[in-house]
Order: C-alpha cells, then sequence, then structure tokens
C-alpha cells in the first residue's frame, strides 16, 4: 500500500508508438518553410523549449497557472515585451487564448459601447481586413473605407504610393464619417494574403485599433497613433494559441452589457490576464523569443534584418521582373516587408517554379488560397541560411526560364 504503480507497458508503448502520419512525415521533411500561417523558431529557442518539454516535475507542460512560478513567467515575458516595444505605462498588456481572430469579435464587443450613434470604421485593405469586418457586423454598425475609394482623390493610381500619403488615410477616414461619431478605426497594417504593408500607421481622431498579428516586432510602434494593438504570437514570436492584446488603459471598463467576463479586456486586466487558464506553454515560448529578440538588438535589429532579407529577395527577383516572370501584387511603396506576393505568368509556369522550389527543399511557397501565386514569409525566426537559398531559388529559376524562352523555336 502506498507504493507507486509501474507503468502499463501497452499504454507506455502506445502513446509514444501513434504519431500521426501527416505529422511524422512533416517533422522528418528536410530544408525550410516559408509558411506565412507559423512561422519558424531560431534553433536556441527550439532547443529551449524542447528542453523545458522533458517529462519530469519541472515540466513547463504541466506547470499550473495558479503557481507563484508562472505568475513570474508572465510577468518577466509582458517586461521584456515593454522593453522591446517601449510600451508607455498607459497601456495594459493582456494575455488571451486563442488566435488573433478571435478579437475580430472581442473588439467590437469591448469598444463599441453602447452609443447607437456610432459606427466602428474599417479601413478594406485585403483580404484579413475584411475578415475583421464581416465578423464586426455581427456585433455593431460598421462603415467601411476602401482603400482605393479613400485615396483616389490624390490621383494615386488606387492606392497612395508615398508614406505621407499613407498617413493621411485615417484622416480622410473620419472626413468621410458624416452623419455619425466614429466608435474605432481598425487596420490591418500588413495583408499577409496579398502582400500589402502600411508604411505607418494612419493618423485618426477616434481610436486607433490594429491587427498586428505578422509584423509584431519586426518594427517600432508609433504609439502617439496607437490605441489598442492585437497580434497572435504564432508568426513573429512563438507559436500558436496566445494573442496579445495591448490596449490603452482609458478605454477599459466599456464592455457591452452581456460580453462573457472572459472576453472583458476591463475584466481581464484585473486579472492580470488569469480570469480563466491562460495558455502557459506559448507563453513560455514567447518568453524566450523576446529575450531571444533583446539579445539579437532588440526591434532596431530585427527591422534592420527584415529589410536587409527583403533587398536580398528583391534583386534576386529583378531578372524575373525585367521580363514579366516575376509579378509583384502591390506596387512597391506599399510592398509587404514581410510577406511580399507575386504572381507568375500561367499554371504552367507555377508547376515548374513549386517544382524547383520542393527539389531545392524550400517549402510552403504557395500564396493564400483566395490569391494564388508566390507568397515569401519572412518572419523574424526564419533562418538566415533559409533567406539565402530563398534568393538563390529566385534567381536560379528567373535563369531557367530566360534559358526555356531561348530555346523555344
Amino acid at each position: 500500500m502506498g507504493s507507486r504503480s509501474s507503468p502499463d507497458p501497452q499504454l507506455s508503448t502506445s502513446a509514444s508508438g501513434r504519431v500521426p502520419t501527416g505529422l511524422a512525415a512533416w517533422r522528418t521533411r528536410p530544408g525550410f518553410s516559408f509558411s506565412a500561417a507559423a512561422g519558424s523558431l531560431p534553433t536556441a529557442v527550439a532547443d529551449e523549449v524542447a528542453e523545458a518539454c522533458r517529462p519530469g516535475p519541472g515540466s513547463i507542460l504541466s506547470l499550473p497557472f495558479t503557481t507563484s512560478a508562472y505568475r513570474s513567467l508572465q510577468a518577466e515575458t509582458e517586461a521584456c515585451l515593454r522593453r522591446l516595444l517601449a510600451i508607455p505605462d498607459e497601456f495594459v498588456v493582456l494575455f488571451m487564448a486563442g488566435g488573433a481572430s478571435t478579437q475580430f469579435a472581442l473588439v467590437p464587443m469591448n469598444l463599441y459601447g453602447a452609443d447607437t450613434g456610432a459606427r466602428a470604421v474599417y479601413i478594406d485593405s485585403g483580404h484579413w481586413s475584411r475578415r475583421a469586418i464581416a465578423e464586426a457586423r455581427r456585433h455593431c454598425p460598421v462603415h467601411v473605407c476602401a482603400l482605393a475609394a479613400l485615396t483616389a482623390a490624390w490621383g494615386c493610381g488606387g492606392v497612395p504610393e508615398t508614406a505621407a500619403a499613407q498617413a493621411r488615410v485615417g484622416m480622410s477616414v473620419l472626413e468621410d464619417a458624416v452623419g455619425y461619431r466614429p466608435a474605432y478605426v481598425h487596420v490591418t497594417p500588413n495583408e499577409t494574403a496579398d502582400g500589402l504593408q502600411f508604411a505607418r500607421l494612419p493618423v485618426t481622431q477616434a481610436p486607433l485599433v490594429a491587427d498586428l498579428t505578422s509584423e509584431l516586432l519586426t518594427r517600432a510602434i508609433d504609439w502617439q497613433r496607437l490605441d489598442v494593438g492585437y497580434a497572435g504570437t504564432q508568426k513573429t514570436i512563438g507559436t500558436p494559441g496566445l494573442t496579445l492584446v495591448i490596449i490603452r488603459r482609458s478605454l477599459l471598463g466599456h464592455a457591452r452589457a452581456g460580453t462573457p467576463r472572459v472576453m472583458d479586456y476591463g475584466a481581464q486586466a484585473e486579472a492580470e490576464s488569469r480570469l480563466c487558464t491562460p495558455p502557459v506553454l506559448p507563453v513560455f515560448v514567447a518568453h524566450r523569443m523576446l529575450h531571444w529578440i533583446e539579445a539579437a538588438g532588440g526591434v532596431a535589429a530585427m527591422a534592420v534584418r527584415l529589410a536587409h532579407r527583403h533587398a536580398l529577395v528583391t534583386a534576386a527577383m529583378a531578372a524575373g521582373e525585367d521580363v514579366g516572370l516575376y509579378r509583384w501584387s502591390a506596387p512597391s511603396a506599399w510592398r509587404s516587408q514581410v510577406n511580399p506576393c507575386f504572381q507568375l505568368p500561367d499554371e504552367e509556369t507555377a508547376r515548374r517554379f513549386f517544382a524547383a522550389a520542393d527539389a531545392t527543399d524550400l517549402h510552403d511557397l504557395g500564396g493564400h488560397p483566395e490569391r494564388g501565386g508566390v507568397r515569401l514569409s519572412l518572419y523574424n525566426g526564419l533562418a538566415d541560411d533559409a533567406v539565402a537559398a530563398l534568393a538563390g531559388l529566385l534567381s536560379g529559376f528567373a535563369c531557367s526560364e530566360a534559358g526555356r524562352c531561348h530555346q523555344a523555336p
């Protein structure tokens, strides 16, 4: 009595031997992934996470969120995030479960309030802004401002070509708001499906809300312009399951009646993001990733690194671009640094391109299913060797296609 039972051999074998077939193949494939859905972790961070997940009483996988150890982990993660982004004291950081798409509903639930004469203003800049718009319409009146329509009067050919024009987008949103009060303005600064990115946040008078999921910690944030920023962590600073919400304190406490407490920003802030069980493992991964970024030189270093990578890719595409092989999805001033996208001339050329990518072990380069083409995701954790190999593919494929054209009768 009181002795510890030996583990059931059948159970042990079963639990360790049934890796899903698809996952087993994915785990063993060589090369690099450029997936827009989830960024890579640097090897050093991945090793730290793997070590922390080892079985035993100290495994991060069994860390209760009620312990002082977890509270310390969350506090250190927040402190590092604040240092990296220079977050002012008047902002609260929330650690919330789920993906950023959850915030498509939570933003209007928390910010729209009870003013029936107000509308939420959404800038339609691409696929993900439209997803946010569709969800917001379920919760409040929405006024949609198409980016092209807002800038047509400036003679910019659909979207403004300069950073100064981009900054004026927000003022145009408010000037267009006739007959109602804007509750807030929502923008998606980096559209991963469209390869489009704002050079800077727009200027607004109403509170500005931004979906920062695909660009968080790739560049500095202007806190004079931004009031709420939210981001899933799986692309630039961690793994799926955690969304960070950074919100100005003055905007807390305005959730509409009936909002579940776990979805109420004010209630979560009061409970220090522990009103319900937080995603412990993703918080740990974010902790290690944030400290890796800090050790590498911080956000300024990530921005320089990204600009270099984008320039390398752009240079590698130049020859193909000149002959119409690579066709950028966005104008140069709006081209995403993080997720540049381009189209190929036809399906047969696309088939050859992806075959060449597979042959060199470069994976997940396909564009969004609704956009097609090619998408190059250059998130923070991607290895330098991956970018060098990608540049080689882009320049090499252009050369091979040029040879094919020269050989054609």
